[in-house]
């Protein structure tokens, strides 16, 4: 029963390069060698590698967050343990729960008050948790979106990547990750329709939604209640779709964009007004705002992490790029977390499937 149970997700939610993604172009993501920044590498190194659970590997990890008490949370798409917790050492592991909540996992985020955020990329919604993690609260329509309308939101995302907070309980939104299937490599990864079964149905979603996926880059404030209050595209005039992958808020009210392709962080004000552009040279992949109020950030396959200042300068790195699974190669640096004591750094590799466990010298 383990193996067709198996057999059942992965025919829903294996990726495979004979998709054909009709709806690109996409920004492609800068080649050639890794940008090093003009910063000291940080004293940290490379610890012991976090296993998965229940006899289980992890799929693909899409994301890691920390809990008020420490603890670390893992956000990855093997159905079987799509969320585990460990303790804050990530050595010991506490509790497997809301198997297959996901279609394709990607944010996970704790807010001030210790909910869980989730986000499924693919069927453009958002849950809430309370710290249990029993869902409390859905936002967007699931498996379905809509074509942008300036006067009403309809209520929909359209690949919702990241969420943040504000000191006023607001929350943030940035959506779209250029219409993308996952690589090929992406273990459990979901992906949309084959061209047989497009606009078709499956388990009443829709595979391939009727606005081309990623196509409205945007990131949209809302109340704690979920009334849209502001939003900004965020679509390049070359009409290449990019990937907006993360949003984070600065403690002057800024909110920050990480436009990843671009390797650029795009800074608007409260009320989402454009104020600048940081060039940060690599890509601006994941936002991580530690308990001492440090910026840091994942650079996604540049396979580094930034520690960051919030006049945008990199104060210094630590990473090694590759694509090795065994070794401490890092293939994608998708979102990370940090310990209080910044003793500890965690990283979600979504490529090579791990949880990097980076300890300070």
């Amino acid at each position: 029963m383990k193996y067709f149970a198996r057999l059942l997700a992965a025919s829903l939610l294996f990726s495979t390069a004979a998709v054909a993604q009709a709806f690109l172009p996409q920004q492609p993501e800068p080649s050639g060698p890794v940008h090093i920044p003009d910063a000291p590498q940080l004293p940290y190194h490379f610890g012991t590698q976090i296993t998965g659970a229940n006899g289980e590997q992890f799929g693909n990890v899409s994301a890691v967050a920390l809990r008020p008490n420490g603890n670390l949370l893992v956000f990855n798409r093997n159905p079987a343990i799509m969320m585990v917790e460990y303790d804050p050492t990530g050595t010991k592991l506490l509790r497997v729960f809301n198997p297959n909540i996901a279609m394709n996992p990607h944010a996970l985020r704790v807010d001030p008050h210790g909910n869980i955020w989730v986000s499924d990329s693919f069927l453009n919604v958002i849950f809430k948790l309370n710290p249990n993690g029993d869902v409390i609260r859905t936002f967007g329509v699931r498996g379905e979106n809509a074509a942008w309308d300036d006067s009403k939101w309809n209520g929909m995302f359209n690949q919702p990547l990241d969420i943040a907070w504000d000191k006023d309980d607001n929350f943030y939104v940035v959506q779209s990750h250029g219409g993308t299937s996952p690589p090929a490599d992406c273990t459990f990864c979901a992906t949309y329709d084959l061209p047989a079964t497009r606009n078709a149905k499956v388990r009443g979603v829709f595979v391939h939604p009727p606005a081309i996926p990623g196509s409205d880059p945007r990131v949209m404030k809302f109340d704690k209640n979920g009334n849209l209050l502001a939003s900004a595209s965020l679509a390049h005039a070359d009409g290449l779709l990019p990937v907006i992958h993360s949003v984070v808020v600065a403690p002057n009210g800024e909110v920050w964009v990480g436009d990843r392709a671009s390797t650029k962080i795009v800074v608007f004000d409260k009320d989402l007004k454009r104020v600048r552009e940081i060039q940060v040279g690599n890509l601006t992949c994941g936002f991580y705002v530690d308990a001492t109020g440090q910026l840091w950030m994942s650079t996604g396959r540049h396979g580094m992490v930034l520690k960051m200042g919030w006049d945008g300068k990199v104060q210094g790195w630590f990473g090694k790029h590759g694509d090795v699974r065994d070794s401490h190669d890092v293939g994608e640096g998708h979102y990370m977390a940090v310990s209080k004591d910044q003793k500890i750094i965690f990283m979600s590799d979504s490529v090579l499937a791990k949880v990097h466990r980076i300890e300070h010298n």
